[in-house]
């Protein structure tokens, strides 16, 4: 889950809505895979987080680690 609050938080800095997000993956992931993605009550496979991170402009890496950091802080997820 700390990997689709990342994604959130990336996204809303952002400005950007759900639909935003979701056009500027060309479409492939729609607005509500991606709440659910963020929410947690969807797995996330690695293509469609590498499709996201790519619309963020961000590395799927960076991402990655950010969420293991947060796990092994005790910081919220």
């Amino acid at each position: 889950m700390a990997v689709g609050n990342i994604l959130r938080e990336l996204r809303v800095r952002r400005g950007w809505t759900r639909a935003d997000l979701s056009s500027r993956t060309g479409g492939l992931i729609a607005p509500s895979s991606i709440s659910g993605y963020e929410s947690g009550y969807r797995a996330l496979k690695l293509e469609l987080l590498a499709s996201l991170c790519a619309a963020l402009g961000v590395r799927v890496e960076a991402v990655i680690r950010a969420a293991d950091h947060r796990s092994r802080a005790g910081l919220p997820r």
